[in-house]
């Protein structure tokens, strides 16, 4: 017969492998809370960055339909007119043009070089300067 043996068992001793694994686990349970709070901080960052992004694509989406409405006024005579004789102090032939001068500012004479050129064609000219 075989004599059955009996298992060592360790009283009172320190296991260290035990005390590594323990160790261990609490090191990449750390790692993890503070990659997770550090995630979180970046998250809430790039969240409020993205909440000033929108505002700011919505105010330039107003700003583009604006845009575009004016561009359609810019083609109607209306238009033209308006701008050459603000922009550009021009006049229709036969009309007068008078300037209230404030205190202390002077008035810049316009001089016309061609008087050939119709009102259309120099608004033309004006516009297409735009173009180049």
């Amino acid at each position: 017969m075989l004599a059955k043996r009996k298992k060592k068992i360790k009283k009172g001793g320190f296991n260290f492998k035990k005390f590594f694994g323990i160790l261990l686990f609490a090191c990449i349970f750390i790692f993890l809370i503070y990659s997770a709070i550090n995630l979180f901080i970046k998250r809430m960052e790039l969240q409020k960055e993205l909440d000033v992004l929108n505002a700011e694509e919505e105010e330039l989406l107003k700003q583009r339909e604006s845009l575009k409405f004016n561009l359609g006024e810019t083609y109607s005579e209306a238009y033209l007119e308006k701008v050459a004789r603000e922009d550009l102090n021009f006049k229709k032939p036969g009309e007068k043009v008078y300037v209230i001068k404030k205190e202390g500012e002077e008035i810049e004479e316009s001089t016309e070089t061609n008087e050939n050129t119709t009102f259309i064609d120099k608004i033309q000219s004006f516009l297409r300067s735009f173009n180049k």
